[in-house]
């Protein structure tokens, strides 16, 4: 049901989660969002948030909470969303979360809190993350203040990246006290943030004034500085009392199938690039105006690619996915808007050559069906190839979006004194420090392969565990 033909009576009642439907927030016609990168849906009024908060039967132990990798207090929100305390939620959510603005956009609520609620079955589950971008929305909108920041620690503290991990954990850590220092090899600050996600995912301006609320709290930038070149580690822990390394992914991992060089083959990231970054490209643009578009992917960047060539003027844009819908990576909604929009799905379906014409062309991708077997690493089918299965599908234009290789470290030797595993990742102990002292790694650089929400949860563990440290430090000196 959606918010135009609501019947919002029932809100309050004791039985309200079954005398009330689950409301999707109103959507903009498919038309509207092709012609732009504005965001999707349209928030809830108050008193529809206010009735779709009033659905929650309020656990003794809710399962939602448990299920949230940042430790929302959810219950708690929604009770008093239910009451129309407005101010009061949005407070509550400024004052237990770092960044609210970025969880509310990239959180994968349908497979977390909103999966684990106990209405999913005999009904349907509370909105959580719907009402979560209300409360947000709200407290933009009526100057709702976060808590001041504890007294100076008198300790300084360097981050190394100023995307998503390392501006999660600078403003965990200036909240506490600590005078943080961002360094960042970039012009400008927000990584992946300002430079790879769409608008329609997260609107820049909300990257640009979290920002800026930063350095109003005394947060330093110092961009186009990379570290291992322009200044050291030695340095920054001469300088500084603790350091995190905060790098995200940068690579892509590459196509390593027969005709993976012919023209018309590019990974899907520069192409996304090509319409959600200002910065000069390092690629070749792509077109892909009239022309027919495959995705090879499940995740995240496969959806993004096909929602963008579809803007762009795709005449068809298909995904192809080794596995079957249910173990797809990508957030649910993303793929959800991404057929809306006109996408075409190819499940269990495994690309194993790419076709091209005389000219060196891409003119379609050589694929073979595939059946699901016993569980990989992270928990999903492996997919495996059928032989004799084998078919093609037309393309003019392959975007690869297989994932990213672990972030590389600058190549110089003091860098390389940091312990790594197998896969080049940092070394951290449970409090997410290096084989260093005082040095610390989060996110993509410490555990990869890793989501957005993980990379937020990892950032606040591992501002936690420095302030830990620091304060032993201080204890030490007294």
């Amino acid at each position: 049901m959606n918010l135009d033909t609501a019947d919002k009576s029932g809100a309050g009642s004791k039985y309200a989660w079954r005398e009330l439907d689950r409301i999707e927030p109103l959507k903009r016609p498919v038309a509207e969002r092709l012609s732009d990168y504005n965001e999707v849906c349209r928030p809830y009024d108050e008193p529809t948030a206010r009735q779709q908060a009033s659905r929650c039967v309020q656990c003794p132990k809710p399962n939602c909470e448990a299920a949230c990798p940042l430790d929302i207090p959810i219950a708690e929100l929604l009770a008093l969303t239910a009451e129309g305390q407005f101010q009061e939620a949005a407070e509550l959510l400024f004052s237990t979360q770092s960044l609210p603005e970025f969880f509310a956009h990239v959180c994968v609520e349908k497979r977390t809190c909103e999966a684990a609620c106990v209405l999913s079955k005999p009904s349907h589950p509370i909105p959580i993350g719907a009402i979560s971008r209300f409360l947000l929305d709200y407290g933009w909108k009526h100057g709702v203040k976060e808590p001041p920041p504890a007294p100076d620690t008198g300790q300084r503290v360097a981050v190394i990246g100023s995307g998503l991990c390392g501006l999660v954990s600078a403003d965990a850590l200036s909240r506490l006290g600590y005078a943080v220092t961002i360094l960042d090899s970039a012009r400008v600050p927000g990584g992946r943030l300002v430079n790879g996600l769409a608008g329609f995912k997260v609107n820049r301006v909300v990257i640009e004034r979290r920002v800026q609320s930063l350095k109003e709290r005394g947060v330093q930038f110092r961009m186009g500085v990379l570290c291992g070149r322009d200044v050291t580690l030695r340095e920054l822990r001469l300088n500084h009392d603790a350091v995190l390394v905060a790098l995200g992914r940068t690579e892509a991992v590459p196509l390593d199938i027969p005709g993976a060089n012919l023209r018309g083959v590019c990974q899907a990231y520069p192409f996304i690039l090509q319409y959600t970054s200002d910065a000069p490209l390092q690629a070749t643009p792509v077109n892909v105006q009239g022309r027919r578009v495959v995705v090879l992917g499940g995740g995240d960047t496969a959806m993004d690619a096909l929602r963008i060539a579809l803007r762009a003027g795709a005449g068809d844009a298909l995904c192809v996915y080794r596995r079957d819908m249910e173990n797809m990576p990508a957030d649910p909604k993303e793929m959800e808007n991404a057929m809306e929009e006109g996408a075409r799905f190819l499940f269990k379906s495994q690309p194993v050559v790419l076709v091209g014409n005389a000219d060196g062309e891409v003119t379609g991708v050589g694929c073979a069906r595939t059946q699901l077997g016993a569980l990989d690493y992270s928990a999903r089918n492996v997919a495996q190839p059928l032989p004799g299965t084998e078919f093609e599908i037309p393309a003019d234009v392959v975007l690869v979006a297989y994932g990213f290789a672990p972030p590389r470290l600058p190549d110089c030797k003091e860098l390389a004194a940091l312990a790594r595993d197998e896969h080049g990742c940092l070394v951290v102990d449970a409090a997410q420090m290096t084989n260093l002292p005082g040095v610390f790694a989060a996110g993509s650089i410490a555990r990869w392969p890793v989501s957005m929400i993980e990379v937020m949860q990892d950032a606040r563990q591992a501002a936690s565990g420095m302030d830990r440290y620091l304060a032993a430090l201080r204890a030490n000196r007294c």
